[in-house]
């Protein structure tokens, strides 16, 4: 990215983030395990007697049915390295993700175990535009590991496959923040605007990468706690680029920035504050100083490998991270900072000349 554009996207993040701080200052005082919905907790307005609420375009059991079906398969089809049929069952995100387990593990994809889930489905019109709903499943790793898992699926309709749209890992330790739902046990979703919650879902990436960037220092850095992909990100960059320039004679930059043709999902949670799930994409670049690094090699890091195989490489290279994210936001009327809570990602593209 040449300077003029770094200059550019540096200036659009710095007037949002601080527009952002401004108006929260002023508003601030395995074999399947059963399946099990959420307990019944806070509902919202009570429907008028003489009219019942509409059918939600994506029900309970079917929800349930579809997640099961989709544990069951994504190991199947993995246990035969079948590509073309692991792809088959992702979108978005996950799509260019998927891509990179199969082949950076030598096209022997990584399998899991899963146990105990809990869906979020939340109560979704018979004309949304996209059908989707979540859940929090525990998943085992071949080394026993047990991470909580968020997983969001989409479809586009009834007659539409349901496709693996999100997949982030809680921290560990990290809880996910109990969803509001009503006495039938739907969630509330929230709209991508919406303004109850202290950082809209659609402003929830943008800030998260500016927090990346610029850490504690920058304008909105009130907004998002610290963390190891907030505020650590931006400490890391610093160093990688201090140690480029003199080790190796490098010019080293690392942009973020919100992944637009990926959805962001977004739940009511108890309290008035929301879960949301959403896509960064990471770009670091590598580019010689010339007085002193150009045809000089430079190793090619080990998860990036895959896309390029050469390991050494004398002139610019690129790497693309694929981040999946997902965040508990306060309510408006809280002071209290946004949380990252569960990340997980890998390199997704790398170029190099």
């Amino acid at each position: 990215m040449d300077g003029a554009t770094r200059v550019l996207a540096f200036t659009c993040r710095s007037a949002l983030a601080l527009a952002l701080v401004a108006g929260t200052a002023a508003c601030s005082g395995s074999a399947p395990a059963p399946s099990r919905s959420p307990v019944a907790a806070t509902s919202g307005v009570s429907p008028s007697p003489s009219r019942l609420p509409a059918k939600p375009a994506v029900t309970l059991a079917e929800a349930r049915d579809a997640l099961d079906t989709y544990l069951a398969t994504d190991d199947v089809v993995r246990a035969g390295r079948a590509q073309r049929w692991i792809l088959q069952l992702s979108r978005d995100g996950q799509r260019p993700i998927t891509i990179a387990q199969f082949h950076s593990s030598g096209r022997k994809p990584p399998r899991y175990t899963w146990g105990e889930r809990t869906l979020l489905v939340p109560r979704l019109g018979p004309k949304a535009s996209r059908q989707w709903f979540a859940a929090t499943v525990e998943r085992r790793d071949s080394s026993g590991e047990v991470r909580i898992a968020v997983l969001t699926f989409v479809r586009q309709n009834s007659a539409s496959a349901w496709q693996n749209s999100f997949e982030s890992l809680l921290y560990a330790g990290e809880k996910a923040p109990e969803v509001s739902v009503d006495a039938d046990g739907y969630a509330t979703s929230l709209d991508s605007r919406d303004q109850t919650v202290a950082i809209s879902p659609n402003l929830m990436g943008p800030l998260h990468a500016t927090i990346a960037e610029e850490g504690k220092d920058g304008f909105a850095s009130g907004l998002i706690a610290p963390g190891p992909q907030t505020t650590g990100y931006a400490t890391e960059i610093r160093k990688r680029r201090e140690k480029a320039r003199q080790a190796d004679c490098m010019n080293y930059d690392s942009l973020f920035a919100a992944a637009v043709d990926y959805p962001v999902f977004a739940l009511r949670t108890k309290g008035g504050g929301g879960l949301i799930l959403y896509t960064l994409l990471r770009t670091s670049t590598w580019s010689p100083v010339l007085s002193c690094g150009y045809g000089r090699p430079l190793a090619i890091p080990k998860d990036a490998r895959w896309d390029l195989g050469n390991p050494l490489v004398r002139r610019d290279r690129r790497i693309v991270e694929t981040q999946q994210y997902a965040s508990a936001v306060p309510p408006k009327s809280s002071t209290a900072p946004a949380h990252v809570i569960g990340y997980d990602g890998l390199v997704t593209k790398a170029t190099t000349r």
